[in-house]
């Protein structure tokens, strides 16, 4: 029964709306440093970083669209013709999440900033080079450009296996030639520079400090640069990491704070919750959020779902909530788990909430990943005691249905009649097949025989804000 449900999740978001009242997106080129001096622990915290911006960015405004450069000078484990330039592409820029956040380590033995921004020009101008070694050759790019790099780097040190910031062939200090092809992009491309940068050498920090683009917190000292269009203006969009790129217990925001510096939402909603991942469900486990919706938009419902970090495959999961004002709270049960358990799903999955609501005559949503950054996933569905977990909802019944399985037409029997709820029937892609608002009813007939075979979650949302849910199978 496992599928990947995230390309019909995605067109099921995409087709909602014309988005025609909402602020335009930005292409994101995340480049990560290869170099010797990034080993293999820090590599995988970068990536933790990096997947972490890419999911506030995409959520902050779904027509953002992300890219990830690696720069290096050689392959990864390949020492033959190393110690030459490199950059590594691994997707055109993408909106698709799944698509975004599949990185590996490709490069190593060098960092050359200033180059690696010269090959990916030339990918953007759709321009071969024998420096862009990855399948992916050309970045096709239409919306304002903001380039986020992710570096250790020096300012300049050592030789074409060393580590620089500036200009390999004129690295004069305070020179606008140093700083060449960011300069290049400022200028002609338009860019923004957000450099997140683990290094505390005065001369790497104030170097790049001055790459980066005005904005932020930073207000420290900057290398000159009197042909920057941001020359002698602070703060600057500088984010240095003396301990590396790995977390501490203080920065649960970080990702989210720095994204509000880089995204501009005006007239999209916004989501955002927070789960301790305990992988195992042995008892509740709390998810906390938040949301805000355009002025003048009105909710309409939330839903939860896990989503496998390494296929995308999608399973709703039953999320009983409490709305008070803007922030909700909800309390996990392993039998939440049903259809995820049902369906054989394995293993490691990252929750996803999906908020909808009506906006201008039209309908919307976003989406929102678990802003808790110090882990890669939440849950674990090879954990035992979700394997052991029963396969039917271990709370009192709210409705049942009958009959079920159906051949398409079923009633719904409320145990009690609400004084308002909104009754929906989805399919497992997350997409609504009817939908009803309910006021004193205590049975309501429906029909889908014209839907195909399969397992459909019906949900109400009753005067309470809270959600119940159970499945109904179509034969």
């Amino acid at each position: 029964m496992k599928k990947s449900f995230l390309f019909l999740l995605m067109a099921f978001m995409m087709s909602w709306g014309t988005f025609k009242a909402q602020a335009g997106g930005s292409d994101y080129i995340i480049m990560l440093d290869n170099g010797s001096s990034t080993d293999d622990q820090s590599f995988l915290e970068m990536k933790r970083g990096a997947v972490k911006l890419i999911e506030q960015l995409l959520m902050c405004n779904l027509k953002n669209r992300v890219a990830v450069v690696h720069y290096g000078a050689g392959k990864y484990g390949d020492t033959s013709g190393i110690y030459k330039p490199v950059i590594y592409i691994e997707s055109d820029f993408t909106s698709d999440h799944a698509v975004a956040q599949v990185i590996e380590r490709r490069l190593d033995f060098g960092d050359h900033f200033n180059e690696a921004l010269g090959f990916t020009s030339n990918a953007l101008d759709g321009l071969s080079s024998p420096s862009i070694i990855s399948p992916q050759a050309t970045l096709n790019g239409y919306q304002p450009l903001k380039v986020v790099v992710f570096t250790d780097a020096e300012r300049n040190t050592g030789a074409l296996n060393g580590s620089y910031l500036v200009n390999y062939a004129d690295t004069t200090l305070n020179s606008p030639a140093a700083f060449k092809n960011v300069l290049a992009f400022k200028i002609n491309r338009g860019a923004q520079f957000t450099m997140i940068h683990a290094n505390t050498n005065t001369l790497a920090v104030r170097a790049a400090a001055s790459i980066s683009s005005t904005g932020g917190l930073y207000g420290g000292a900057l290398e000159t640069n009197v042909a920057d269009p941001d020359y002698g203006i602070l703060p600057r969009l500088y984010y240095n990491r003396p301990n590396g790129f790995g977390m501490s217990s203080f920065e649960t925001d970080y990702w989210k704070d720095m994204v509000g510096h880089l995204c501009n939402s005006s007239g999209w909603a916004t989501m955002d919750f927070k789960y301790e991942p305990g992988q195992c469900i042995s008892g509740p486990a709390i998810i906390n959020g938040s949301y805000n919706l355009p002025a003048g938009a009105v909710f309409e419902d939330l839903r939860l779902f896990i989503e496998n970090i390494v296929t995308g495959e999608l399973y709703p999961v039953l999320f009983t909530t409490t709305i008070t004002g803007s922030n909700f709270s909800s309390a996990l049960q392993t039998s939440d788990f049903v259809y995820a358990v049902s369906a054989g799903a394995t293993g490691q999955y990252k929750l996803k909430t999906l908020l909808v609501y009506a906006y201008g005559g039209d309908h919307y949503n976003t989406y929102s990943y678990n802003n808790y950054p110090y882990f890669d996933y939440d849950i674990d569905m090879d954990c035992p005691v979700l394997k052991s977990a029963p396969k039917t909802l271990g709370r009192e019944a709210f409705f049942k249905l009958t009959p079920n399985p159906t051949t398409g037409l079923f009633k719904v029997i409320l145990n009690n009649a609400p004084k308002s709820a909104k009754l929906n029937v989805m399919d497992l892609a997350g997409n609504s097949v009817y939908s009803k608002v309910l006021g004193n009813e205590k049975e309501i007939d429906i029909d889908i025989s014209s839907r195909k075979e399969g397992v459909y979650i019906v949900n109400i949302l009753n005067d309470k804000n809270e959600t119940y849910s159970e499945k109904i199978i179509k034969k």
